[in-house]
């Protein structure tokens, strides 16, 4: 019969397995790709997070997979933070972040770090910042970031910098944290959840960091919590970028985090990654009055049309090849406008005045369209006599039963060339 172990030997076991942290495959930090594949992790999983994941890739269109070794938060904040000085471009403010990453070394000391235990950290930090700002202006696809800080040595030593210069923080301000905390003191909790190598970041220590690191920088930072909460899409919680006096800046360039309970992942809009949205032309609807030739658009319009106050043909030519985008996913049209043809109210017979015409939305050359059709063809008043037999046979005339404002006319013995009627008694 095999001896019972000790509890020496037990304790033993309970510490190996308390220090055993599975091999996880992958890069530190993944390549883009297309959120959709979140959403197909999750096809068979919980309806809620069915639910959610089906509906992230309509606002968030990529991501980037962190390596969930016990630094996840850390490095996705880490990387996000580089990643968007990059997308910002401007080396002047790589430079002054170099700067100001400098100075915090004035925080480590004051919190009780020794500079030769934290330069070595300080130093990858900085090289990779110059590695930036060499990067800008970055071409599409670049991964010299990417390549750099998948990086082992550089990785881990950008964490770790961004690991003390937070527990200095939060050592220098414990009255902000000591609330939260609810065994020990918030020296203690830095000894135990900060500052230690794969010990996932906690929401305290992410508050703390976003504080020290991101805030200062002018970035924001948002993060979608996929988790079984009421609501068809994942929530989100956003931390506002400051100025150098505290003061939010809300139009602030943001990285975003996908957290799932015990793990972080970076998150990505279309407009981040330079992915222009599907663009299409807008077709303009034909009425039915034949083509127009493009060479000289204005001259199929009966010359009576010129006359109107406000209305221009200049430029219609070129306005016929110059596409409107839109991002509706359509198909491309043609964009050659139907013309005006010159059926429809008659010239005016000499000496009778023309009213102003009333301006349209668009208040430029004339163009055709759906939204603009009743504008061009405004019924005549009520009182205004009528000069042909097709104008008043057609349904612009008032008096006719298609026209939306019908109103059955009415003799007048005043009236020209008509005669009475005699109405029955």
């Amino acid at each position: 019969m095999q001896a019972m172990p000790t509890e020496e030997e037990l304790a033993q076991l309970q510490k190996l397995s308390d220090e055993f942290r599975p091999e996880v495959e992958g890069p530190l930090v993944g390549r883009l790709q297309s959120s959709d594949a979140i959403t197909s992790e999750y096809a068979h999983a919980d309806p809620v997070f069915v639910q959610k994941t089906a509906a992230l890739p309509q606002k968030y269109s990529h991501y980037r997979t962190v390596k969930g070794d016990g630094n996840c938060g850390w490095r996705a904040i880490a990387f996000g933070y580089f990643e968007t000085l990059q997308r910002v471009g401007d080396r002047a403010r790589v430079l002054e972040e170099e700067t100001r990453l400098r100075s915090l070394n004035n925080l480590l000391n004051t919190a009780g770090f020794e500079e030769h235990l934290y330069d070595v950290f300080v130093d990858e930090t900085v090289a990779l910042l110059r590695v930036v700002a060499a990067s800008i202006p970055a071409p599409p696809g670049d991964t010299v970031l990417l390549d750099r800080f998948n990086e082992p040595d550089v990785s881990n030593a950008v964490v770790t910098h961004f690991r003390l210069l937070t527990s200095a923080w939060m050592k220098t301000r414990p009255d902000g944290y000591q609330p939260f905390i609810l065994d020990g003191t918030v020296e203690q909790y830095c000894a135990s959840q900060i500052e230690p190598y794969q010990v996932e970041i906690e929401h305290i220590g992410m508050n703390a960091m976003i504080d020290a690191l991101v805030k200062p920088a002018g970035f924001a930072v948002e993060i979608l919590y996929l988790d079984r909460s009421p609501g068809a899409e994942v929530n989100e919680h956003r931390f506002e970028a400051s100025d150098v006096r505290g003061a939010p800046l809300y139009d602030a360039p943001a990285m975003r985090l996908l957290y799932r309970p015990g793990h972080y992942d970076i998150l990505y809009k279309a407009e981040d990654v330079g992915m222009a949205l599907p663009q299409t032309r807008v077709a303009l609807v034909d009425v039915g009055y034949g083509e127009l030739p493009t060479a000289n658009p204005g001259a199929a319009v009966a010359p009576y049309m010129h006359a109107i106050p406000g209305m221009s043909f200049a430029g219609l030519a070129g306005a016929a090849a110059t596409p409107m985008a839109v991002s509706n996913g359509a198909a491309p049209e043609s964009l050659v406008p139907s013309p005006v043809s010159p059926v429809g109210p008659a010239p005016p017979s000499p000496g009778l005045p023309l009213s102003p015409a009333t301006a349209g939305p668009g208040q430029g050359s004339f163009r055709p369209s759906k939204y603009e059709y009743e504008e061009f063809f405004p019924s005549p008043a009520p009182d205004r006599p009528l000069q042909t037999a097709t104008f008043r046979n057609s349904h612009f005339n008032p008096a006719h039963f298609l026209n939306s404002d019908f109103q059955p006319e009415m003799w007048s013995p005043q009236g020209y060339g008509g005669r009475a009627r005699e109405e029955p008694h």
